[in-house]
């Protein structure tokens, strides 16, 4: 899982930089440093301001760093936040999209499929052998096989779990999901490859091309990726409605 400080001694070894060349970027005392590093204790606030400013960080990777520092976040159980998605009017709203051959589907910030509609789960086979995570599926055979141009689409997955997972890194649901992806073939080749890239909000930079149900063809579909509240996510995405509508 992302760590504060296994993440200070990656930049500082990215960049090159001894223990003492940190320490006087940051104006700091080397003692100081070596102090927080070797008993893994936090910096105060203006200690970790001059740590920030002493590395070449886009403002994402600044982000990330600043989660780890922050106590990670609590968040509720799947089953709690299905509970908010219980008003028939989520219901019918999901009913309506179907009938417009719009997929739709709630999601917690680990990716855990809360809701969805026929569109989706036509379009995400096997999910529930994924344990309904849709992170999980995206590494399974059946993801690999419905997705094209998949390793593009892991890329960018890996990045928002990155920062997903610093955020709520203590938390004992994240930490067992985390194993799991571990655990995959694919998943700590392309973790292990992309180290401190990490991508934050909703806006996906391109469509996702899917093999969608009744052809062999790619279609693109579009994806919007909103907030439903603090804790849960929703996505709709368009595509052609002749290729879903079967």
């Amino acid at each position: 899982m992302p760590d504060f400080h296994d993440t200070i001694e990656f930049l500082r070894l990215h960049q090159r930089l001894s223990r003492a060349a940190l320490a006087a970027s940051a104006d700091i005392s080397a003692s100081h440093l070596d102090k927080f590093i070797n008993n893994r204790t936090t910096p105060g606030s203006e200690t970790f301001t001059k740590l920030a400013h002493a590395f070449d960080l886009d403002p994402a990777q600044r982000q990330h760093l600043h989660e780890l520092w922050l106590p990670a976040r609590d968040l509720p159980s799947a089953a709690e936040l299905c509970q908010r998605l219980t008003d028939p009017s989520v219901q019918a709203h999901l009913d309506d999209l179907d009938s417009r051959h719009v997929l739709a589907v709630y999601l917690d910030p680990l990716r855990t499929v809360l809701h969805g509609n026929r569109i989706f789960h036509k379009s995400v086979p096997g999910l529930a052998e994924a344990d309904n995570n849709y992170l999980l599926w995206m590494f399974s055979r059946v993801a690999r096989d419905n997705i094209d141009d998949w390793e593009t689409e892991i890329r960018h997955a890996v990045t928002i779990a990155r920062g997903t997972f610093g955020r709520y890194r203590d938390l004992p649901r994240a930490r067992s999901l985390f194993r799991k992806l571990r655990a995959t073939p694919e998943f700590p080749r392309f973790w292990n490859s992309t180290p401190m890239q990490v991508a934050y909000g909703c806006h996906r930079p391109a469509p996702i091309n899917l093999r969608a149900p009744c052809t062999n063809q790619p279609l693109s579909l579009s994806l919007e990726i909103s907030e439903y509240d603090p804790d849960v996510l929703i996505a709709n995405g368009t595509y052609d409605t002749l290729a879903i509508a079967c």
